[in-house]
């Protein structure tokens, strides 16, 4: 019993501290929401060609959509006409950074990382898209990509045929006062209430797991693995945190509570970039819908560039 409270005491320590750039972030987001900037951004991707590209990461950035909350997106604007490459750059750039996740990143595990967070965002979401742009130009057939035809429809109508890619999102609080003729005050901390809950569970998680990962996982097993600079180390991280379900919030408040133990910057940036990237209900939506060619050339770009973004982060701060 006694352990019991020290741990929620130091976890209750923990999370006092991290509150307010919690709330700094989760603000801002609210505001981006609220003045729907990046609905606004999003109707413009399909005018733009390849520049399409870095409109597409840019908007993943400011996106507070993780890697499952973006693909239902991602698909519509595929079917909507947007090309492949740029519709790559938002599914893989959109988990990895956003409003909240860069003020808790600073406060977590410091300016550094967590520029070199956006960095890596901004660089995976160039890499996924030119990669793809230029796999379209050597005859990668970018124009079957379904198994199936998909049903026509709006992904925000209850009654959509594809239950995997109907939006629940008419069911969110802050639509629901903004029908009821909420003001826009009232609109806004509504969606300040929605962003609170979502990041916060992911918050309160990450510093759960990082004080239990103190308490029972020896020191020297955490030593080996998030202080080596092992290409094979920094490779077994990668391809780990690939199926894992891990927010970009859940990564930063893991590691916010590790920073002593010298986390390598290889080691530290393929748990920040390997997991939020993608996710295990994301792949199974990819089997299920894409073709093979479409999933493997998803899940190539995502652990080939966490590897050079891990690399890179090592080269440049070791």
């Amino acid at each position: 019993m006694e352990m019991v409270t020290h741990l929620l005491q130091e976890m209750l320590a923990e999370l006092w501290e991290i509150f307010p750039y919690f709330m700094a972030g989760v603000l801002l987001e609210a505001f981006i929401r609220t003045m729907k900037w990046h609905v606004k951004i999003r109707k413009t991707l399909t005018h733009y060609g390849f520049a399409a590209i870095a409109i597409a990461t840019a908007l993943g950035i400011i996106s507070p959509l993780c890697a499952c909350g973006i693909l239902p997106l991602t698909i519509s604007l595929i079917l909507g006409g947007l090309p492949l490459a740029p519709a790559m750059s938002l599914l893989v750039a959109s988990p990895l950074m956003s409003p909240a996740g860069y003020s808790l990143a600073v406060k977590n595990i410091g300016p550094q990382w967590a520029n070199a967070e956006v960095l890596a965002a901004i660089f995976m979401g160039l890499f996924a898209g030119t990669i793809v742009h230029l796999l379209e130009r050597r005859g990668f057939n970018a124009r079957e990509l379904f198994k199936r035809e998909l049903p026509e429809g709006d992904f925000h109508d209850e009654e959509y045929p594809e239950e995997i890619l109907r939006c629940a999102c008419n069911d969110m609080f802050s639509k629901k006062v903004e029908k009821a003729g909420g003001s826009p005050i009232s609109v806004y901390l509504a969606k300040v209430w929605e962003g609170g809950y979502k990041v916060g569970k992911y918050m309160v998680l990450g510093v759960f797991v990082s004080i239990l990962v103190r308490y029972f996982i020896p020191d020297a097993w955490l030593d080996a693995l998030l202080t080596s600079t092992n290409p094979l180390a920094v490779i077994g991280i990668t391809l780990g945190a690939v199926p894992l379900h891990i927010t970009q919030i859940t990564a930063t408040a893991f590691m916010f509570g590790l920073m002593d133990a010298g986390i390598s910057p290889a080691a530290g940036m393929a748990l920040l970039v390997g997991g939020p990237v993608t996710a295990l209900p994301v792949m199974s939506v990819f089997l299920t819908l894409f073709r093979p060619k479409v999933f493997w050339l998803y899940i190539g770009l995502c652990v080939t560039g966490t590897l050079i973004v891990a690399y890179l982060f090592q080269t440049i701060a070791g």
